[in-house]
């Protein structure tokens, strides 16, 4: 097998794992708080702090594979990873649990952000869609599987078992990873190898703060001392950021990428298609199980419509992607889920199921349609020594994109069913199923608005950049492709 194939292979096995235990421990959430006696504010910080750290750190890691080598950042993300989970599966308190939680997603941040930089280096320009479409495919099948195997594994054993049964695969594609991934040039010479650490802190307190304030504004109250708070730091912050960035030699996020329409336009493109995906996950579970009485089981498998299109069809539309370069593909894609999130605000509470699922599926359909040339227009609008930033920025503007998403899915559903109702409740189930429904079709059509915007965006994205990067490159023998310093 070439190169190519083996190091995607190592790469999507890792990313599948990631992408897993971004899922795995929201099905814990309940069990957690039972476990530990603790409120639902106080256990959700297990899942809180994993999207905090990540969203904050990923960007910087991607910078660190950059300047220090893609497979050695990227080996050390699957150690801390994994030492994590072993960590979490024996804390005897939910301090420990979210400290060990922290711990995990440092390790994530660190190889999810350089997954796709691995994979882009390794591929020739004309593959680069359908390898980024298999890693998606697999972002599916994290997202498919993490709540039913965590349901599994919480039927049989205990929670410990979430973490402690996943440090075996956690060795696995550290070691699969160390075998099949060839090192990479770092950026530059050994006097510019230098992490922009002000610009590093400066960016985290930009994103997290930002998160935080987005995630916690409805629980906490928006215009809360706290939240404002929040608001602001996260300005000030991105003032600092933005200063110190324009001034240092070796930038985490050089500013002049935000030059290049196409990476611009997929990274903004990319967080609003996202912002209006995430609606989904959110929304399904009120009306299926509030309104229509169904269980959690049938909620999660109809729910699982979504990713399983993309499973099935992100490698399709990557090779269709990379053969026929069709400029417009991830706009048609676009438009199709702000088509599909449109129509599920059209439901009653007696639409039968079957048209709830093909509503569902057109979703998953225009993601995986928009995907692979959007992912591959991001990361061929780079050059060599900023794949570990580009790659960073697609999962950062999907984790952006989703906090906002169900920030902004959570404010109009409380705010319109409240609103119908003619009363306010301390929970969403304990309005009429009417107003529940008018909240849920309220709130998709604000996703699908959300999901409009990105369309608008990625009709400005010009033509992939793909001939200046093969220019840089020079081939390696198997496949690979290795920046010519």
């Amino acid at each position: 097998m070439e190169y190519r194939w083996r190091a995607l292979a190592a790469v999507a096995f890792g990313t599948y794992m990631a992408t897993m235990d971004f899922s795995i421990v929201n099905v814990a959430l309940p069990t957690l708080a039972r476990e530990f006696d603790r409120s639902p504010d106080a256990v959700v910080w297990a899942t809180l702090i994993s999207s905090l750290a990540v969203t904050g750190l990923t960007l910087t890691a991607g910078r660190a594979g950059d300047l220090y080598g893609r497979k050695r950042v990227y080996l050390a993300g699957w150690a801390i990873f994994t030492a994590g989970m072993l960590l979490a599966s024996f804390a005897a308190t939910l301090e420990q649990l979210v400290a060990m939680r922290l711990l995990q997603s440092v390790g994530v941040a660190l190889a999810i952000a350089n997954g796709n930089a691995i994979v882009t280096e390794a591929f020739p320009p004309a593959q680069r869609g359908q390898a980024l479409g298999t890693t998606g495919a697999v972002v599916g099948a994290g997202l498919m599987s993490g709540p039913i195997l965590g349901g599994l594994i919480l039927q049989f054993f205990s929670w410990h078992a979430i973490f402690l049964l996943r440090v075996p695969i956690g060795l696995a594609a550290m070691l699969l990873a160390w075998a099949v991934i060839r090192p990479s040039q770092p950026a530059g010479g050994p006097g510019s190898r230098r992490m922009d650490v002000p610009g590093a802190f400066a960016l985290f307190a930009t994103l997290s703060a930002a998160l935080l304030a987005v995630n916690r504004g409805q629980a906490w109250g928006w215009t809360s001392p706290a939240i404002l708070g929040l608001f602001a730091l996260a300005a000030a912050s991105l003032a600092a950021f933005i200063r110190v960035e324009s001034r240092s030699p070796s930038p985490v996020v050089a500013l002049s990428l935000f030059r290049e329409r196409a990476y611009t336009v997929g990274v903004s493109s990319l967080a609003l298609n996202f912002a209006g995906q995430s609606a989904v996950t959110f929304l399904l579970p009120f009306y299926l199980q509030e309104v229509k009485g169904y269980s959690t089981g049938q909620v999660g498998l109809v729910a699982a419509t979504v990713p399983l299109m993309m499973l099935l069809l992100s490698p399709l539309s990557g090779r269709a992607s990379d053969r026929y370069g069709f400029a417009h593909q991830a706009t048609v894609g676009i438009a199709l889920v702000a088509l599909g999130l449109l129509s599920l605000a059209t439901i009653t509470a007696d639409t039968p199921l079957p048209a709830i699922i093909a509503r569902l599926a057109v979703v998953g359909i225009g993601t995986s349609i928009f995907m692979s040339p959007n992912s591959a227009t991001i990361m061929n609008s780079v050059p060599p020594d900023r794949l570990g930033t580009a790659s960073a920025s697609v999962a950062t503007a999907r984790n952006i994109g989703n906090a906002v998403g169900l920030a902004l899915a959570s404010a109009v559903l409380v705010a319109v069913a409240t609103a119908s109702a003619g009363f306010a409740a301390s929970r969403v189930a304990d309005l009429p199923d009417a107003a529940i429904v008018d909240g849920v079709r309220a709130a998709f059509a604000s996703a699908g608005v959300a999901s409009s915007f990105a369309v608008i965006a990625s009709l400005f994205r010009g033509q992939r950049r793909v001939a200046v990067i093969a220019a840089e490159q020079v081939p390696v023998p198997g496949g690979g492709n290795t920046p010519a310093h």
